[in-house]
């Protein structure tokens, strides 16, 4: 509700119009409330209003659990203009989630990206590891309205984070969190809001209690405390296969009951071998655009280390057609076989719907 107020106070109706729809709506910052619809009637779902998108695949880290860091493929950057075109072949476009194989502050155009998508009254959102997120880019995006960062942070501790993340420094992070939140009450604004991600394995699921901790002690002086800390557990490929771990019931417990005692909202992705029937997949309705244009049906066949065969098997690409081209023929064929029960080649590598 205070998010809520605020919009309206500041007199940015279309913003708050935006904010609640995509709270109602969307798959990854909602509540999904129109997916069990079109599960039974995928023709009824409407172009696109939300997708997701990868605007460099540099990175100057070395993490142990990313595929980044055992893959060839060339690193590049999307330009300005190049992000304009593809999100302009989305005219109703209400949320974007900025997300990928890269760390966006590299590429030199991701503020004038934001900037652009937020003058459009999107709501907008990204991953990031905080460490080239210094002052003078934190209050360019508090001033610029930013709906919500994501920051990707797996250890409690120093010496476990920096055995995850290598190449950047658990102190430096978490001194820019703290940076931000001052900036916003410079501003007095309760935006953008800091959630954070933590990916399970095996060498940091004992600080799962410590880290919620951590957080509680740090977002209890932003200007929004509300937070969500979600866990997920490591995605599998075949070079980090022996980073699963297995989550003992007892820490989960008590990482829970230290949520509990100071009001943070958890959320688990187990990330279990799949079950469902892909007839029962809906998540076409928010695509995902690769760095290079290509089209993929979501962000589920990510992380798996499959960058080549993602490419060859995309939907097409959005810097050499426009989207509704592929909306109304290649996704119509997609969505006929999935709920037929089918699956296509772009989805080889699912991570949510079991193959039959």
């Amino acid at each position: 509700m205070q998010l809520a107020f605020y919009f309206l106070r500041k007199g940015k109706f279309k913003s708050f119009y935006n904010f609640i729809w995509v709270h109602a709506f969307t798959r990854d910052s909602g509540l999904a409330l129109l997916d069990p619809l079109f599960r039974v009637f995928p023709f009824l779902a409407p172009y696109p209003q939300t997708i997701e998108m990868e605007i460099t695949t540099r990175c100057h880290l070395k993490c142990t659990m990313c595929e980044h860091t055992y893959w060839k493929e060339p690193a590049r950057d999307m330009t300005l203009d190049e992000f304009k075109r593809i999100i302009n072949q989305f005219p109703k476009l209400k949320w974007l989630g900025i997300t990928g194989i890269g760390s966006n502050f590299l590429n030199k155009d991701f503020i004038a990206m934001l900037e652009y998508s937020k003058k459009r009254s999107a709501y907008v959102e990204f991953f990031d590891t905080f460490d080239l997120l210094d002052e003078a880019r934190a209050e360019k995006l508090v001033k610029m309205g930013l709906d919500k960062i994501w920051m990707s942070i797996d250890g409690a501790t120093p010496e476990t984070y920096n055995k995850i993340r290598v190449g950047t420094d658990f102190n430096k992070v978490i001194g820019n969190l703290k940076k931000l939140i001052e900036i916003k009450k410079k501003y007095k604004t309760p935006f953008p809001e800091i959630y954070f991600h933590y990916i399970v394995s095996k060498d940091n699921y004992k600080e799962l209690p410590a880290f919620v901790k951590l957080v509680g002690s740090i977002k209890k002086n932003d200007t929004n405390p509300e937070v969500l800390v979600y866990f997920s557990n490591l995605l599998d490929f075949a070079e980090v296969s022996s980073m699963k771990a297995e989550l003992p019931e007892e820490i989960k417990k008590e990482t829970e009951k230290a949520a509990s005692d100071l009001g943070i909202y958890l959320g688990w992705n187990p990330n279990l071998a799949p079950t469902r029937p892909v007839r029962e997949c809906v998540r076409w309705t928010e695509p995902f655009i690769l760095v290079t244009g290509h089209v993929q049906p979501c962000c589920a066949i990510n992380e798996a280390n499959t960058r080549q065969h993602q490419k060859d098997h995309s939907m097409g690409n959005l810097l050499e057609t426009d989207f509704r081209n592929l909306w109304y023929n290649g996704f119509k064929h997609l969505k006929k076989e999935v709920h037929s029960g089918r699956f296509i080649d772009i989805c080889k590598y699912c991570r949510n719907y079991v193959r039959k």
